[in-house]
């Protein structure tokens, strides 16, 4: 409930907090989970000024882009709409320009993962675009890239009978490890945990 401030989930960022106590209690940090499942780039931006810059956080971590996607299914149904990968990048661009002028500067941006368990389908073969997308965000912004994508799809042929994620997006406890595991350690090689 992000309503709550401190309410981590029970996901990869309650996760990385109990690690980061574990392994590194020296940091004294404080972590606050802004998710909001189902949220596009364009949730994102409403809710931007207030879920996070208002926060002034010393590190912001950015995990989107499945929702973006994924709505191209539903679309024809009467459901939210789908962000075309020009769109995607200009909302990006926005919400990123906005942390650049409040002065935070440490950023983590996560790769957008998988929609279904079918790693050629058609959405999933254009999710890998806007990964590539959030890598050249990742350098133009100077942010810590978290490689999740590529990382699942290295584990998902190595043993068949461990279900990563649910649904095909939604992770299981050992995806939401792999998740917390992926970002630990694309932030600490960056020397900067």
């Amino acid at each position: 409930n992000r309503a709550i401030m401190h309410d981590l989930g029970q996901g990869y960022v309650a996760q990385v907090c109990g690690l980061l106590a574990a392994f590194r209690p020296d940091l004294h940090v404080e972590i606050l989970n802004r998710g909001n499942g189902g949220d596009r780039t364009i949730e994102l931006m409403e809710r931007w000024q207030v879920d996070c810059i208002d926060l002034k956080p010393d590190w912001l971590s950015v995990f989107i882009g499945v929702n973006d996607v994924w709505r191209k299914r539903s679309e024809m149904q009467g459901g939210q709409r789908f962000v075309p990968l020009a769109e995607f990048v200009a909302n990006y661009h926005v919400l990123l320009d906005q942390v650049a002028a409040a002065g935070i500067h440490n950023l983590v941006l996560v790769s957008p993962t998988l929609i279904d368990k079918y790693l050629q389908s058609d959405l999933n073969l254009l999710l890998s675009e806007y990964d590539a997308a959030v890598q050249d965000l990742s350098r133009e912004y100077n942010a810590i890239y978290v490689p999740l994508r590529e990382r699942l799809l290295d584990l998902l042929p190595l043993n068949n009978e461990i279900n990563w994620l649910g649904d095909g997006c939604h992770p299981t406890a050992a995806g939401h490890a792999v998740f917390a595991a992926s970002w630990l350690e694309a932030v600490s090689k960056n020397n900067r945990v």
